[in-house]
């Protein structure tokens, strides 16, 4: 038996006592990002290798994924992830968000002075429907979406310097225009809801960030980071979450050479945690995400080919690692793959407690729900 066969062996049955749900999915195309579209779809961003394009497809979940701990299975029980429509891009995709619910996806491709709007609707075609390109003149943009009050915030390059625009998507319409003269033209900027009237927007190459107000479009703080970190790019998420109206004050930052800091955004004088060496260091785009369910826990990808939950101490001073999902780095041919990397994680709280789907650049997916 090789060497691979034998890694593979033991993780599978080491598996049973950490798993409750595991399976095991995968496209023939890297997976960039991954957005909910609804309870029981979500919407791939996938790099066409060798072309400029990418592919962005709309998948239904499989019942079971659904499926309780020691349910049976139905005649009806589905397995695998379904395409139910798609569309390709042009260019290379900047940033991609759904709009929760309600069948729409808005795309960000490179060099284009706009954003565009589709609908997923199988029902009509298996083709995503364009339906409005918005002519933001923002090159480049990174989004932000509310679904409850359907405003989009574009955040990209206009003339050299860095401007936020702020739609209603409804009848995409600019209802405000940002701009702040201290940002540097040559960083990327990351806009991120708050709640629905505040923003937070982060620079990548230094982490500090600046919070605005969306009613009048005022610069309200900028936070600089306790120390700089010259070779780190930045990643931040926040608790807030559209779909239920709520408001958060905690704001999360990991740098790729490992570092986690966490404010909150009543005070923003000093982090609340400060943690050095979580994670091992790399190059890649790190992705975090939390657990709409308990806030203390934190799915984070993108270091190398694992998945960490991480979670607050009961002092609430430091992170501590929680589980590590080793699944990609097999194939479903129990292949080993040790150089992949995990592109994205999403909570599925619909799908049961400690219930996750993740993704990797080697065109797995996997939805998981482990033992805690």
């Amino acid at each position: 038996m090789s060497e691979t066969a034998d890694v593979f062996d033991d993780w599978f049955f080491n598996s049973f006592k950490r798993y409750h749900k595991l399976q095991m999915f995968g496209v023939d195309k890297p997976v960039f990002s991954m957005e909910l579209s609804c309870n029981s779809s979500v919407c791939l961003a996938c790099e066409k290798p060798g072309e400029k394009g990418f592919e962005v497809l709309n998948l239904e979940l499989p019942n079971k994924l659904y499926q309780i701990e020691n349910e049976h299975d139905s005649i009806s029980t589905s397995r695998d992830l379904k395409i139910k429509c798609g569309t390709l891009t042009d260019n290379r995709l900047i940033d991609m968000k759904t709009l929760f619910g309600k069948s729409k996806v808005i795309l960000s491709e490179e060099g284009v002075g706009k954003v565009s709007i589709y609908e997923m609707d199988p029902h009509k075609s298996d083709q995503m429907i364009s339906l409005v390109n918005i002519d933001s003149k923002v090159e480049n943009a990174h989004l932000a979406v509310d679904c409850t009050t359907d405003t989009l915030i574009i955040w990209g390059k206009e003339n050299a310097s860095h401007t936020g625009c702020v739609f209603n998507i409804e009848n995409s319409k600019k209802m405000l225009m940002i701009k702040d003269v201290t940002n540097d033209p040559a960083c990327i900027y990351t806009p991120q809801f708050i709640s629905t009237n505040e923003l937070v927007v982060q620079n990548s190459e230094n982490g500090s960030f600046d919070l605005y107000d969306l009613t009048s479009g005022q610069h309200l703080e900028k936070i600089h980071l306790p120390e700089s970190d010259s070779y780190a790019k930045w990643f931040l998420n926040t608790a807030y979450t559209s779909s239920k109206e709520t408001t958060t004050f905690n704001l999360t930052l990991i740098s790729n050479s490992g570092t986690l800091l966490t404010y909150d955004l009543r005070n923003c004088k000093t982090p609340t945690i400060y943690q050095r060496e979580l994670f091992t260091k790399c190059n890649n785009n790190i992705n975090i995400n939390l657990d709409p369910t308990n806030s203390k826990n934190y799915a984070v990808s993108g270091f190398d080919g694992n998945v960490y939950i991480i979670k607050e101490s009961n002092c609430h001073t430091n992170m501590i690692h929680k589980f590590k999902h080793e699944g990609h780095m097999f194939t479903e041919d129990e292949d080993l793959c040790q150089n992949t990397i995990t592109s994205s994680t999403l909570w599925l709280p619909m799908c049961g407690r400690n219930t996750l789907l993740s993704a990797a650049i080697d065109g797995s997916i996997q939805g998981w729900q482990y033992i805690s």
